[in-house]
């Protein structure tokens, strides 16, 4: 999917040229809510015309990921770049997608628009003299689609196993899909859980990755249910599984050119140390937003490869970040290990840049890499090397990221108090709820 180099007309023009010339018949104007959930609004081919040039009415409360009170009157405004033509589907009909940011009837962007939040956030980047691109390692589950709703595998393979034929021609259909659709994919994997999987996405600019995300989740799950199974993106699925998480792989470039990350010695640059320390110094305030659900700290406290801890390494896979080797003609790359692929990604980068940012704005120093695995101290040891734990809990997040000015300017006041009360819903709930473990454990103490 070639991003279109041609003025405003010319490519409104080539977008109307592909969907005619490809006989599609529907087109979903694609967007997320505040939580991350993909959204879509339908309309005919025959509409696309008038909405390329004047965006489509809609409730905008749709936005809010569940907090429904009040209708508003907003605008979706399809981003013609963005154009995604699927596969022909059984039925013969084609449909395609557009990713839309959300406007005001004056076309001003809607404060709680999580895409319009990122188009800021890169606007702030490149004025200050840098490009931010985003590669992703994303795990997943592929299960049995069990009415008792309970996770339920369906091979025992490990890493890069082979798997069940199930499981392998599923990957494989995924990949075809996508790369049928125009979406940049790289390998894809068996990863160390029963039926989980890793899918790789090579490193394009944050908004077009965000965009992505948001349609390859979707294909994974429609591919899967076509299949009989069913997918999921849980990052704790399974007490006794490996957790799955989703990697982002950050490169900084300079504006007019050059590696932002790596200095003329082909090392880490002082830029690279200070983008390191930022992320290390809002690391708590930002995980409510890269790990927002209640199931994402059950991934972060297990262990095994998820970031328990606030700190950085080469080596370490248990690191919060982790600067991976590079080979020449490479970029440098520095790796943020903590988000699952709950997150909203339009959010999750937007924090995750501008924390870089603050901590280079201000010439924030990390501290000494830790390459060593965690397992061998406790709790009191780590604290007495200052070491910084990470949230514990759904409710410990939210008041780190209640309290952090930088995520909170980055985000605005609108999706910051959406995203506190919709989220401190959740976890009241799950604080509530009286699970199975609990009963047996209890019901006859």
């Amino acid at each position: 999917m070639e991003r279109l180099n041609h003025s405003s007309s010319e490519v409104l023009d080539e977008v109307l040229h592909r969907v005619n010339e490809s006989r599609v018949r529907l087109v979903d104007l694609q967007f997320s809510d505040i939580a991350g959930g993909a959204k879509a609004l339908t309309i005919p081919a025959e509409l696309l015309p008038g909405v390329l040039a004047s965006g489509y009415r809609f409730d905008g409360s749709a936005l809010t990921g569940g907090l429904r009170k009040v209708e508003l009157d907003l605008y979706l405004k399809p981003d013609p770049q963005t154009l995604v033509i699927f596969p022909v589907a059984e039925n013969g009909e084609r449909r395609a997608r557009l990713c839309c940011t959300v406007r005001r009837r004056d076309g001003v962007s809607f404060a709680g628009d999580p895409r319009s939040v990122l188009e800021r956030g890169l606007a702030i980047a490149r004025n200050e003299g840098f490009e931010y691109k985003i590669g992703i390692e994303m795990e997943f589950y592929l299960l049995q689609n069990d009415p008792t709703n309970t996770a339920q595998p369906l091979d025992a393979a490990g890493y890069f196993g082979v798997g069940e034929d199930v499981i392998s021609s599923t990957r494989d259909d995924v990949l075809t899909t996508l790369q049928t659709m125009g979406i940049g994919v790289g390998g894809a994997h068996h990863e160390t859980g029963p039926g989980q999987e890793e899918l790789d996405l090579p490193e394009t600019d944050a908004l077009r990755m965000a965009d992505q995300l948001i349609t390859v989740r979707q294909v994974i799950r429609s591919v899967a249910q076509r299949r009989g199974l069913r997918a999921t993106f849980m990052p704790k699925p399974m007490v006794d599984a490996p957790g799955s998480g989703m990697h982002i792989f950050q490169q900084l470039h300079h504006v007019n050119g050059g590696d932002a990350l790596r200095n003329d010695r082909d090392e880490l640059s002082q830029t690279a140390y200070w983008m390191i320390g930022g992320q290390l110094n809002h690391a708590t305030g930002m995980c409510a937003v890269v790990c927002p659900s209640v199931n994402s700290y059950k991934r972060l406290n297990a262990g095994h490869r998820a970031p328990r801890h606030a700190t950085w390494a080469r080596v370490s896979q248990a690191s919060l970040i982790r600067v991976p080797s590079w080979a020449d003609g490479e970029s440098a790359e520095v790796e943020l290990r903590c988000p699952d692929a709950m997150a909203n990604p339009y959010l999750a980068f937007a924090v995750a840049l501008a924390c870089a940012l603050d901590g280079i704005r201000n010439r924030t120093d990390p501290p000494d890499p830790f390459d060593e695995s965690f397992m061998s101290y406790d709790d009191t040891e780590l604290e007495r090397r200052g070491v910084t734990r990470m949230p514990g809990t759904l409710g410990e997040a939210l008041t780190a990221f209640a309290e952090d000015s930088t995520v909170h300017e980055t985000l605005g006041d609108y999706i910051v108090d959406q995203l506190l009360t919709v989220k401190r819903d959740e976890w009241e709930a799950y604080r509530s709820h009286v699970s199975p473990w609990e009963y047996r454990r209890y019901v006859d103490a």
